[in-house]
């Protein structure tokens, strides 16, 4: 499958499904939110490595960060200070990159949510970052307790983020694509007046969906 072709098939499964079908942890720590309500991304992972407190390498990233792809910036943990804002969100989206994901804090979060931007973060706040320090780009970075590839998949809604490895993704298509089938007849069933209790002792799900 070329690399459109994963995004799209990708594009169908809540990222709940997604990550019942990987036989690893791959989902971001729940602190790491959707902040723009009913926001979906789906690309491959552009990494940005800050250190604490100083935004310098986002600044550069959004120049360089390729159409469609999903910013993925390492700040070192939920800092007093915010890693982005209405800026970045607009230079992003003159590009055409599909979204951003970080363990920082963001503010301007009202134009965030008007420019419907899909935005993941720890939290909102109104400090702004130092600038001087270089960072790194176009390396591994650590959001939460997942490890995080440059052209890794990123599938972020409502429900939080999977990280999906490159690797992997013919894979995981496949399986969630059975999975999602069996959620949808899960939900016949219900509808049907089947008790629950008697649907899960036969699905085999090891979810809660």
């Amino acid at each position: 499958m070329t690399q459109d072709e994963i995004i799209a098939a990708l594009k169908q499964f809540p990222a709940a499904t997604l990550s019942e079908v990987t036989d690893k942890p791959c989902d971001v720590s729940p602190p790491v939110q959707c902040m723009v309500p009913g926001a979906r991304v789906v690309g491959p992972a552009f990494t940005v490595r800050c250190p604490l407190g100083d935004n310098t390498a986002v600044t550069r990233a959004v120049g360089q960060a390729p159409k469609g792809s999903v910013m993925v910036i390492d700040c070192g943990g939920p800092p007093r200070t915010a890693v982005w804002g209405e800026t970045a969100t607009m230079t992003s989206q003159v590009r055409g990159v599909a979204g951003c994901v970080t363990n920082g804090a963001v503010r301007d979060i009202d134009a965030i949510v008007e420019s419907k931007f899909p935005v993941f973060a720890t939290g909102i706040s109104l400090r702004g970052s130092t600038k001087g320090q270089t960072g790194e780009i176009g390396v591994p970075v650590a959001i939460g307790d997942i490890i995080v590839s440059p052209g890794d998949y990123m599938c972020g809604d409502s429900d939080g983020v999977v990280v999906i490895p490159a690797a992997e993704a013919e894979a995981i298509i496949k399986l969630a694509a059975r999975q999602l089938a069996e959620e949808q007849g899960r939900a016949e069933r219900i509808k049907a007046g089947v008790p629950l209790s008697e649907i899960l002792a036969t699905s085999g799900n090891r979810g809660g969906r």
